[in-house]
């Protein structure tokens, strides 16, 4: 009787071993084959993402469009700097307020959107070393107004142009990779001189094959009273109807539909 119970006990732990062996393998089995699915969903997920908000850099320079993918890559925001003038406005008010919101609505959280502007000449900003503070954002795309509306009646165009490429050399210098798009500033009712500047920059930026965005385009005739109603009444910025404008012109470009 004692072998008999000793026989029966060995049985039924063999057949204990036997099942709990069996379940484990199943539910490993399932563990494994449900994990490379979902992440072979997200991956697509992602991969779909990235295929869309790449779809939108369509204006950007080349080297842009790569550091752009790298970014998206890495999982890290594309850092777009804005710098100039005060007329570009702010993050409350103007035309930087309303690109801005725009890209963070489109982009989320892949990029990263900053101002920063100077109410100096190109000479004075300079002077006083301001570019080190564009150098240390150490941003991956810089849309620059080089103070030319600051300039006019201060500066020579020449001298312009020449403090433009100390700024773009000390940015490339830190960070060769950043790609840097020029644009001037809002144009004046029946100015003479400021628009054969800003022609010269358009011109300079052509002859170095800088990017540039020509948003005059988008504005009325400057020789004719239209203009007037899209800036303020002592053309000191453009108002709520130019920022419009002007926005409108940033936002088709960084934002291809």
């Amino acid at each position: 009787m004692q072998k008999f119970l000793t026989v029966l006990l060995g049985i039924l732990l063999i057949l204990l071993i036997y099942f709990g062996q069996t379940h484990w393998n199943q539910q490993n089995k399932a563990l494994s084959s449900d994990t490379p699915t979902s992440s072979k969903k997200e991956l697509n997920k992602q991969r779909h993402s990235s295929t869309e908000l790449l779809k939108l850099t369509k204006n950007w320079p080349a080297e842009a469009v790569e550091r752009f993918k790298q970014s998206l890559k890495n999982d890290k925001p594309f850092k777009i700097l804005f710098v100039g003038s005060p007329a570009i406005g702010s993050d409350t008010e103007g035309t930087y307020s309303l690109v801005k919101q725009k890209l963070k609505e489109t982009y989320e959280d892949h990029i990263d959107v900053q101002l920063k502007t100077f109410d100096m000449t190109s000479t004075q900003f300079l002077y006083q070393k301001k570019q080190n503070e564009i150098v240390a954002e150490a941003a991956d795309m810089i849309v620059f107004e080089p103070f030319i509306l600051e300039n006019n009646g201060e500066v020579l165009i020449d001298k312009t142009m020449t403090d433009l490429a100390v700024v773009m050399d000390a940015v490339k210098v830190a960070k060769p990779e950043s790609t840097i798009i020029l644009q001037p500033s809002y144009p004046l009712y029946n100015a003479k001189i400021y628009p054969r500047q800003v022609e010269e920059l358009k011109k300079y930026a052509e002859t170095h094959q800088i990017p540039y965005l020509d948003h005059w385009t988008a504005w009325p005739d400057p020789a004719t009273e239209e203009l007037k109603n899209y800036l303020t009444p002592d053309q000191s910025a453009p108002n709520e109807k130019g920022a419009q404008v002007w926005s409108d012109y940033l936002i088709q470009f960084l934002i291809s539909k």
